[in-house]
C-alpha cells in the first residue's frame, strides 16, 4: 500500500543556548533533520547545508526515488556530497574546521520507507501504543551499552553522553550514512529528534507525549516536557503520521523549514565560494538557504511554531518558513560504493502482540531487567544452597 508522510516540525534553543544549530525539513515524502556541531556558527552551517543538500533528495514536488534500492543510493550520495561541501568550507575557512552534524533522512518511494542516519539523531516509531527505536546512536556511550559496559538507564546520564563515533563532517574519508529499510504502514507514527529530546526524556515519557492524539500536540508536548527538565540543548522534533496515499482526502502539504536553514547563515567570502565550487549544480543561497527546493502545491500547511526565540517560549508559535519554489532538481546519484549491509531486526509475532516493524530495534529496557532478575535470582539459590 503506498503511504506519504502528515507531519508537525517544531524547534526551541533550549534554556542555555542563545543560538540554533538544529535544522529539520518535512515534505509529504522526504523528512529530514539536522543537529549542528562546531565553534562560532559552524554548527548551523553545517545542518543548513546538509539539509539542502539532502532536500535535492525531494525532486519534483510530490517525486521521490522509484525504489527502495534507489533510495538508498540517492542518501549515500547526498551524504557524500554534504561531506565534500562541508571540507571545502572548513579548509576555505579557518572558523569552519571541525564543523559537522548529525542528520536523519527519511524518504517514502510510496510502499518502502528508507532511513538515512550518523550522529546520535534518533527516529522512533510508535505503532498501537508500543514505541520502537529504530535508529542506533553512533556514540561512545552506546558502544559501551551494546557490550554490556553500561545499562540504557546509566547512558542517560554518563558524563559523555554525546561524544559521537560517527558524524557527518567535513572530513573527506569519513563514514557513509546507515541505510535502514523499514516495513511501516497506515497508523505508524514517527518521531525524529535531536539530543536536545532524547538525552532529558525517559522513552517511556516519549512515548506517552507521542501517542497524543494529533501530531502538532504531541509535538508541543514533547518540546515543553524536555523544556521542563531543564534540556540545555537545542530540541527540535518531527512528529510524522503515515498516511494511505490512495485515500480521496489525501492532498499535497507545502514543504516547511524550522530551525538555521530557516534563517540565512554566516558565511565568509572564501567559504561561500568554495560552497559554490564544491555543488555547482545545487546553488545555495547564503541569506535563504533552503530556497530551491521543491514544496507541494496545496496552500493548507501543518507545523508547529518554530521557536527559536527565548522571549517567545511559552507563548503561541509562529509557522516554520515554507520552502521556497523549486530551480533545480536533484541530480541522478552516482551507484553507491560497496558498504555494509545495516543490521535490521525483526521479532516474530507471537499472539496477542504488536508485530515489530522490520528494520526497527524494540527497547532493550524489558531485556535487561529480566537478565537481572534472573542473575539475583541465580545469586539467591546460591547463597541458599552454599
Amino acid at each position: 500500500m503506498a503511504v506519504r508522510f502528515r507531519y508537525a516540525l517544531g524547534t526551541d534553543l533550549g534554556t542555555v543556548r542563545t543560538n540554533n544549530e538544529d535544522s529539520a525539513f518535512g515534505s509529504g515524502r522526504l523528512l529530514i533533520l539536522a543537529d549542528g556541531m562546531g565553534g562560532h556558527a559552524a554548527g548551523e552551517v553545517a545542518s543548513a547545508v546538509a539539509l539542502r543538500v539532502f532536500g535535492g533528495l525531494v525532486g519534483e514536488p510530490g517525486g521521490s526515488a522509484s525504489d527502495p534500492t534507489e533510495s538508498a543510493d540517492a542518501i549515500l550520495h547526498a551524504g557524500r556530497r554534504t561531506r565534500r561541501a562541508l571540507h571545502a568550507m572548513s579548509e576555505a575557512d579557518p572558523k569552519l574546521e571541525s564543523m559537522g552534524t548529525t542528520l536523519i533522512a527519511v524518504a517514502c518511494d510510496g510502499e518502502q520507507v528508507t532511513v538515512g542516519h550518523i550522529g546520535d539523531s534518533r527516529l522512533y516509531a510508535l505503532r498501537e501504543g508500543a514505541l520502537y527505536q529504530v535508529t542506533t546512536d553512533h556514540t561512545h556511550v552506546q558502544r559501551l551499552v551494546d557490550t554490556g559496559q553500561l545499562t540504557p538507564e546509566r547512558a542517560r546520564t554518563h558524563p559523555y553522553r554525546s561524544m559521537l563515533l560517527k558524524s557527518l563532517d567535513d572530513q573527506p574519508a569519513g563514514a557513509d550514512l546507515d541505510i535502514i529499510e523499514c516495513e511501516l504502514q497506515p497508523g505508524d507514527r514517527l518521531l525524529l529528534c535531536s539530543d536536545g529530546l532524547s538525552d532529558y526524556l525517559s522513552p517511556e515519557h516519549i512515548g506517552t507525549l507521542l501517542a497524543g492524539p494529533d501530531r502538532q500536540g504531541a509535538a508541543h508536548a514533547l518540546m515543553d516536557a524536555a523544556l521542563g527538565v531543564g534540556t540545555r540543548d537545542n530540541v527540535t522534533v518531527i512528529v510524522a503520521d503515515l498516511i494511505d496515499d490512495g485515500a480521496a482526502s489525501v492532498s499535497p502539504e507545502p514543504a516547511v523549514v524550522v530551525g538555521a536553514a530557516s534563517e540565512p547563515i554566516d558565511l565568509s567570502p572564501d567559504a561561500a565560494a568554495a560552497l559554490r565550487a564544491s555543488l555547482p549544480d545545487l546553488p545555495l543561497d547564503a541569506t535563504a538557504p533552503m530556497a530551491g527546493v521543491a514544496r507541494a502545491l496545496s496552500p493548507d500547511r501543518d507545523s508547529t511554531a518554530d521557536r527559536d526565540s527565548k522571549a517567545d517560549r511559552g507563548t503561541a508559535p509562529v509557522d516554520g518558513a515554507p520552502a521556497a519554489p523549486a530551480e533545480d532538481a536533484a541530480a541522478t546519484p552516482p551507484a553507491a560504493e560497496p558498504e555494509e549491509d545495516s543490521a535490521s531486526h525483526t521479532e516474530p509475532d507471537r499472539p496477542g502482540e504488536v508485530p515489530v516493524p522490520r528494520g526497527v530495534t524494540p527497547s532493550r529496557v524489558p531485556a535487561l531487567l529480566a537478565a537481572v532478575a534472573v542473575l539475583a535470582v541465580a545469586i539467591a539459590l546460591g547463597i541458599i544452597l552454599g
